[in-house]
């Protein structure tokens, strides 16, 4: 269990230059964040998330690149929605 938490904490710091900030509050402590799912046989699921509480987040992925992805893309423009 803990093992995914410290990947977690590992790639929030390595990723974290490329991440872009909250469109909705503004707020750059974005975070990755590792989730159990069993949707794809119990492996890891990484999501993004603004650590505002209750703010935004990604749905878990297989990838963390691919959080990131989705993420980045969702946050680039904050006029898209």
């Amino acid at each position: 269990m803990a093992k995914r938490f410290e990947k977690a904490i590992y790639y929030t710091e390595k990723y974290k230059s490329i991440l872009k900030p909250c469109k909705y509050c503004g707020n750059k402590d974005i975070r990755i964040v590792s989730e159990r799912t069993y949707e794809w046989n119990a492996k890891d699921g990484w999501s993004v998330c603004c650590s505002t509480q209750n703010c935004d987040f990604t749905i878990p992925y297989t990838s963390v690149k691919k959080a990131i992805e989705k993420w980045n893309e969702r946050h680039k423009n904050k006029n898209a929605e």
